[in-house]
């Protein structure tokens, strides 16, 4: 079962009814999605955006989305991992255009703004807003394990447990302190990030 706290404004901790399967979630801008045991999704919160007030619908998934493996939810958007390694974006227009051919995707992450995607090769495909360079992927960057998308940057942990960011540096979160060795798992706020290193 999943429970919701904190700003409700928008439903967003209204959480969908009869929800008792859920193996994964996921917390937006101002929506909430969760992902079922049958490879559905259920999601609840706002559709609009909340700056134009237009309508996005980032909150409904699409008719008979399923074989979803994982989910990531951005401020405006919404995106599904498929158990074929292929993604399903919805919601706002500039996340929901990922690059053609995207394929061998085994994770994903969201943004206020844009989206993140890890291949199984070990590389990084981004797009959606770039206003501060956060789709702009680190030429040469490979070898990337696991990956987070802040407000407006983006975060990488490679095989070697070192941490790569990119994008808006306004709160020093691309200075990634030299203590960040032997990093296992990442995450990344609005203007801040961190880091789980394998000592714990």
């Amino acid at each position: 079962t999943v429970t919701a706290w904190g700003d409700n404004t928008y439903g967003q901790t209204n959480v969908a009814a009869g929800l008792t399967t859920a193996v994964a979630i996921a917390q937006g801008g101002h929506h909430s999605l969760a992902l079922n045991v049958d490879r559905t999704v259920v999601a609840w919160g706002l559709n609009t955006n909340p700056f134009t007030q237009t309508y996005v619908g980032q909150a409904p998934p699409p008719p008979g989305l399923s074989n979803v493996v994982s989910v990531a939810a951005g401020t405006v958007s919404s995106l599904s991992l498929m158990l074929d390694g292929t993604i399903v974006v919805w919601g706002d227009s500039g996340q929901t255009n990922p690059p053609a051919g995207l394929a061998n995707v085994v994770a994903i992450a969201a943004g206020d703004s844009f989206s993140l995607a890890l291949k199984n090769d070990g590389t990084v495909v981004a797009w959606g807003g770039n206003t501060y360079g956060q789709t702009n992927v680190p030429m040469g960057l490979g070898g990337v394990v696991g990956i987070a998308a802040g407000g407006t940057d983006a975060v990488a942990i490679r095989t070697n447990g070192t941490v790569m960011v990119w994008g808006w540096n306004g709160y020093n979160q691309t200075n990634v302190p030299a203590s960040a060795t032997n990093v296992v798992a990442v995450a990344a706020g609005d203007y801040h990030g961190l880091a789980l290193k394998a000592d714990g």
